[in-house]
Protein backbone atom coordinates (compact mmCIF):
# COMPACT_ATOMS: atom_id res chain seq x y z
CA UNK A 1 0.00 0.00 0.00
CA UNK A 2 2.79 2.16 0.81
CA UNK A 3 4.41 1.54 -2.37
CA UNK A 4 1.34 2.58 -4.38
CA UNK A 5 1.02 5.77 -2.54
CA UNK A 6 4.71 6.68 -3.14
CA UNK A 7 4.38 6.21 -6.92
CA UNK A 8 1.05 8.01 -6.72
CA UNK A 9 3.13 10.97 -5.21
CA UNK A 10 5.36 10.67 -7.27
CA UNK A 11 3.56 10.80 -10.36
CA UNK A 12 1.05 13.65 -9.08
CA UNK A 13 4.79 15.78 -8.68
CA UNK A 14 5.47 14.80 -12.24
CA UNK A 15 2.30 15.96 -13.56
CA UNK A 16 2.28 19.59 -11.56
CA UNK A 17 5.99 19.87 -12.83
CA UNK A 18 5.19 19.58 -16.35
CA UNK A 19 2.28 21.86 -15.85
CA UNK A 20 4.49 25.07 -14.43
CA UNK A 21 7.53 25.41 -17.14
CA UNK A 22 6.51 29.05 -17.53
CA UNK A 23 6.55 29.73 -14.47
CA UNK A 24 10.13 28.72 -13.96
CA UNK A 25 11.07 30.87 -17.04
CA UNK A 26 9.01 33.77 -14.89
CA UNK A 27 10.92 32.85 -11.53
CA UNK A 28 13.98 32.95 -12.84
CA UNK A 29 13.82 36.08 -14.49
CA UNK A 30 12.74 38.06 -11.72
CA UNK A 31 15.14 36.24 -9.07
CA UNK A 32 17.88 38.00 -11.70
CA UNK A 33 15.80 41.43 -10.34
CA UNK A 34 17.76 42.46 -6.98
CA UNK A 35 16.01 43.13 -4.03
CA UNK A 36 16.74 46.77 -3.86
CA UNK A 37 16.05 48.31 -7.69
CA UNK A 38 12.09 48.34 -8.40
CA UNK A 39 10.73 45.53 -10.55
CA UNK A 40 10.63 46.63 -14.11
CA UNK A 41 8.86 44.45 -16.96
CA UNK A 42 9.73 44.43 -20.30
CA UNK A 43 8.26 43.20 -23.34
CA UNK A 44 10.77 40.20 -23.14
CA UNK A 45 9.21 39.08 -19.78
CA UNK A 46 5.67 37.26 -19.39
CA UNK A 47 3.05 38.65 -17.43
CA UNK A 48 -0.15 37.19 -16.25
CA UNK A 49 -3.42 38.65 -17.01
CA UNK A 50 -5.34 39.72 -14.22
CA UNK A 51 -8.06 37.70 -14.23
CA UNK A 52 -9.80 34.43 -12.68
CA UNK A 53 -11.15 30.87 -14.20
CA UNK A 54 -14.49 30.66 -14.85
CA UNK A 55 -15.67 28.41 -11.97
CA UNK A 56 -18.53 26.36 -11.40
CA UNK A 57 -19.88 27.61 -8.43
CA UNK A 58 -19.91 30.87 -10.36
CA UNK A 59 -22.54 29.55 -12.90
CA UNK A 60 -24.41 27.97 -10.32
CA UNK A 61 -25.32 31.22 -8.92
CA UNK A 62 -26.29 32.98 -12.08
CA UNK A 63 -28.46 29.99 -12.22
CA UNK A 64 -29.59 30.13 -9.09
CA UNK A 65 -30.63 34.03 -9.32
CA UNK A 66 -32.56 33.00 -13.06
CA UNK A 67 -34.23 30.96 -11.29
CA UNK A 68 -35.31 33.38 -8.74
CA UNK A 69 -36.06 35.70 -11.27
CA UNK A 70 -38.37 33.33 -12.60
CA UNK A 71 -40.30 32.31 -9.77
CA UNK A 72 -40.41 36.00 -9.01
CA UNK A 73 -42.23 36.69 -12.25
CA UNK A 74 -44.27 33.67 -12.01
CA UNK A 75 -45.60 35.11 -8.76
CA UNK A 76 -46.20 38.42 -10.28
CA UNK A 77 -48.22 36.97 -12.84
CA UNK A 78 -50.09 34.68 -10.60
CA UNK A 79 -51.57 37.53 -8.68
CA UNK A 80 -52.32 39.16 -11.89
CA UNK A 81 -54.18 36.12 -12.90
CA UNK A 82 -55.80 35.99 -9.47
CA UNK A 83 -57.33 39.69 -9.70
CA UNK A 84 -58.55 39.22 -12.99
CA UNK A 85 -59.89 35.39 -11.49
CA UNK A 86 -58.01 33.64 -13.95
CA UNK A 87 -55.85 31.99 -11.14
CA UNK A 88 -56.49 28.66 -11.20
CA UNK A 89 -56.69 28.08 -14.98
CA UNK A 90 -53.10 29.64 -14.63
CA UNK A 91 -51.89 27.43 -12.06
CA UNK A 92 -52.92 24.40 -13.67
CA UNK A 93 -51.26 25.46 -17.30
CA UNK A 94 -48.06 26.57 -15.28
CA UNK A 95 -48.12 23.26 -13.51
CA UNK A 96 -48.29 21.73 -16.58
CA UNK A 97 -45.37 23.60 -18.36
CA UNK A 98 -43.14 22.98 -15.72
CA UNK A 99 -44.02 18.98 -16.09
CA UNK A 100 -43.36 19.45 -19.62
CA UNK A 101 -39.60 21.59 -19.05
CA UNK A 102 -38.57 19.22 -16.49
CA UNK A 103 -39.43 15.92 -18.60
CA UNK A 104 -37.27 17.37 -21.23
CA UNK A 105 -33.43 16.47 -21.56
CA UNK A 106 -31.47 19.39 -20.83
CA UNK A 107 -29.06 18.68 -23.87
CA UNK A 108 -28.99 16.06 -27.07
CA UNK A 109 -27.62 12.87 -26.51
CA UNK A 110 -24.00 12.32 -28.14
CA UNK A 111 -24.07 9.55 -30.54
CA UNK A 112 -23.54 6.32 -28.31
CA UNK A 113 -24.65 7.42 -25.60
CA UNK A 114 -27.01 5.50 -23.49
CA UNK A 115 -30.34 6.30 -21.72
CA UNK A 116 -31.13 5.41 -18.86
CA UNK A 117 -34.58 4.12 -20.18
CA UNK A 118 -33.37 0.45 -21.72
CA UNK A 119 -36.92 0.79 -24.20
CA UNK A 120 -34.73 3.88 -25.52
CA UNK A 121 -31.44 1.96 -26.36
CA UNK A 122 -30.56 -0.12 -29.16
CA UNK A 123 -32.40 -4.05 -28.20
CA UNK A 124 -33.65 -2.15 -24.99
CA UNK A 125 -29.75 -3.09 -24.01
CA UNK A 126 -30.06 -1.64 -20.13
CA UNK A 127 -27.09 0.65 -18.75
CA UNK A 128 -25.09 -0.80 -16.35
CA UNK A 129 -25.67 -1.31 -12.86
CA UNK A 130 -29.80 -1.79 -13.76
CA UNK A 131 -31.29 -3.96 -11.35
CA UNK A 132 -33.58 -6.55 -13.68
CA UNK A 133 -36.58 -8.38 -12.97
CA UNK A 134 -34.41 -11.94 -13.49
CA UNK A 135 -31.27 -10.41 -11.07
CA UNK A 136 -33.61 -9.88 -8.36
CA UNK A 137 -35.26 -13.49 -8.56
CA UNK A 138 -32.30 -15.08 -8.58
CA UNK A 139 -30.95 -12.76 -5.64
CA UNK A 140 -33.76 -13.65 -3.58
CA UNK A 141 -33.65 -17.12 -4.28
CA UNK A 142 -36.82 -17.19 -6.11
CA UNK A 143 -37.82 -20.55 -8.00
CA UNK A 144 -41.09 -21.37 -9.54
CA UNK A 145 -43.35 -24.51 -8.46
CA UNK A 146 -43.13 -27.10 -10.98
CA UNK A 147 -46.70 -28.22 -11.87
CA UNK A 148 -47.04 -31.80 -9.99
Amino acid sequence: MERKLAEFRARKKAETEAKKPADRVIQSETKAVSDDSPAVFTDTQEQKPNTCPQSPHTERVTLNHLTLLKVLLWLVLLGLFSELEFGLPFFVISLFYWLYEGLRSPRARQPGEMSAYSVFNPDCQPILGTLTAEQLEGEMGYRPIANR
